[in-house]
């Protein structure tokens, strides 16, 4: 529905906070978005209210009674509307022209200006509020700690504001209330206190600690920065539980803060361990060439590259890149062949029958020859894409080669044929469009690929060739409705297993694989660099499976269950065209 904030009416002459609660659920209710609430509440303050900051302490202390009424629980979703409007409230206090004043104040080792309520009056009967929620035997100690730290920030109250008898006793009220809220796993809010008065009797080792273990490092990095002689303890801290935890995220701080504070010169081994760390985690997720790329020229983390890659016995990688490195690699040659072989048999592997026709095409000629041996008169065929490779910093913040489409795999029964899109595009664009361009847009073609929009999205964006591609099954999808179709009617198939009917995220291709052709396919190579050339023999392998599997998983089924599998193969088929 659409509001309108000044056609809210209100009776003027008895306007309460109490009344403006309800006014706010009752438009919540009926589908009123914030920002329309928020200008409900502009309205108010700039044309109703007269004191908007004692209307807003009285308003936050009746959410405060109810919640208390009803045994508030900061894990349950009862009065919920309720806390929204006091946040709502409060913010909008906040941009009451003339409400605040910026003062400065003293915030460790640091001055800060944070704005106050200007009304005296206003601002103690918050400190009053406040003072009975953090005192445990009142009633109003039920109220959730973000919502009191929230009136204490609105209104910039001080110690000297919360009616203790004394700044002293006011203060401990405040740091017990704070460990309370420490103990309760509360850190963030804790923490929001401790900065906002200014209690240094917080800035110690400890503090710190406990933010390492509840995985506050912002605020941390934060309170090691208000407190110097806190940042080499944190940075410490970071060390030690990232070296004995084997916790990547303690290290990346450690390194953060490290170069933040420039001080490289006390902990020169900070670099090295984060970046060790890193790239184990590349290596981890299949990105080997990404790892070898933050390795750099520096000889300790190419051989560390290569020690990682032995050690997830990727020995045909780890003697690559040890050549490429120049860097003394010993591979016994018995070991080498006994890894590769329990992998063959762990994994899907490509028939025999495709030794030698599985090729790369990167010129004209060779389209043309492998597009008339492997890809003409063939009535289906599998496409896959690979993109760029991830190559950040860190495997969580992966710098991505965006968009852009490194090899097409395509596939038929005869062969696979794996197309250098950039270099094909540069070299020979009109060719591509006469061949690859034209079997796209055959509708008596079938494509098949898995999870395949984002392959076409990716394509079109390449050449006009891929822009229309006819007669397209998603697989993935195709095995969606398999799997609900077979929940309500028995039937024995591949997609009608427990484990299928029983599975909640949508099926991977290594998954698909296993559950029609037996065996999983090795998947450690996804994330390598599909730029680099030439590709190698792995990724060659990688990439043909890929888009084969498509078409034997499409040809088994189709033999063995053809009376369950047409049918809804037809009602997934569908057509792609980009060129609107």
């Amino acid at each position: 529905m659409r509001f309108d904030a000044k056609s809210v009416t209100i009776d003027v002459t008895s306007f309460t906070p109490r009344d403006a609660l309800q006014t706010l659920e009752k438009y919540m209710h009926e589908g009123a978005k914030y920002h329309q609430l928020r200008g409900i509440v502009a309205n108010w303050f700039a044309e109703v209210v007269p004191e908007p900051a004692t209307f807003v302490v009285e308003f936050v202390e009746i959410v405060f009674v109810r919640l208390s009424e009803h045994g508030y629980r900061e894990t349950e979703d009862d009065d919920g509307d309720a806390m929204v409007c006091m946040y709502l409230m409060l913010e909008s206090l906040g941009r009451v022209p003339g409400a605040r004043e910026g003062r400065t104040r003293r915030r460790f080792a640091t001055n800060v200006t944070r704005g106050v309520v200007k009304s005296d009056r206003a601002r103690a009967r918050a400190g009053k509020l406040v003072k009975l929620a953090i005192t445990d035997i009142t009633e109003l100690s039920i109220a959730p700690v973000r919502p009191v730290v929230r009136l204490i920030e609105t209104f910039g109250l001080e110690l000297e504001d919360l009616s203790f008898a004394s700044r002293d006793e006011a203060s401990d009220a405040v740091t017990r209330y704070i460990n309370e809220q420490i103990d309760r796993g509360k850190q963030r809010s804790a923490m929001a206190l401790v900065f906002h008065f200014n209690l240094d009797q917080f800035a110690t080792f400890e503090t710190l600690l406990g933010l390492v273990q509840a995985k506050e490092y912002t605020i941390a990095l934060e309170f090691a920065s208000m407190e110097p002689r806190l940042t080499k303890q944190w940075i410490e801290l970071c060390i030690n539980d990232g070296v004995e935890n084997h916790n990547h995220a303690s290290l990346r701080n450690a390194y953060k803060a490290v170069t933040t504070f420039k001080l490289e010169h006390e902990f020169p081994d900070v670099r090295t361990v984060y970046y060790k760390s890193t790239i184990s985690r590349m290596i981890g997720k299949g990105s080997f060439e990404a790892a070898l790329r933050r390795a750099g020229s520096d000889e300790e983390l190419q051989r560390w590259v290569v020690e990682s890659l032995a050690a997830t016995d990727q020995f045909e990688y780890a003697v690559e890149y040890a050549n490429r490195c120049g860097l003394y690699f010993n591979c016994d040659a018995n070991e080498l062949a006994e890894i590769q072989a329990r992998r063959r048999a762990t994994f899907f592997q490509l028939p025999r029958h495709l030794d030698g026709a599985c090729v790369f095409v990167d010129d004209e000629k060779s389209l043309l020859e492998a597009s008339h041996r492997y890809l003409w008169n063939q009535g289906m065929i599998g496409i896959d894409t690979e993109w760029g490779a991830d190559v950040g910093e860190d495997a969580d913040n992966a710098d991505r080669s965006g968009d852009e489409v490194a090899i097409l795999q395509i596939a038929s029964q005869l062969g696979v044929v794996i197309l250098d899109v950039p270099k094909l595009l540069y070299s020979c664009p009109d060719t591509l469009e006469t061949t690859i361009g034209k079997m796209f847009e055959d509708e008596e073609v079938l494509k098949l690929g898995f999870a395949v929009q984002e392959d076409l999205r990716r394509l079109s964006k390449c050449h006009k060739a891929f822009k229309t591609v006819q007669g397209v099954v998603d697989l993935q999808k195709l095995w969606k409705l398999l799997v609900s179709k077979a929940r309500t009617r028995s039937v024995s198939a591949p997609w009608s297993t427990e484990a299928e009917l029983l599975r909640y995220q949508p099926v991977g291709l290594s998954a698909l694989v296993a559950a029609v052709l037996g065996k999983p396919l090795d998947k450690m190579m996804r994330m390598s660099d599909w730029s680099r050339r030439p590709l190698t023999q792995s990724q060659m392998e990688y990439a043909a499976l890929d888009a084969w599997t498509l078409v034997e998983v499409h040809r088994t089924l189709l033999e063995a269950h053809g009376a369950h599998y047409s049918p809804l193969l037809e009602r997934v088929r569908k057509s792609y065209d980009y060129t609107r």
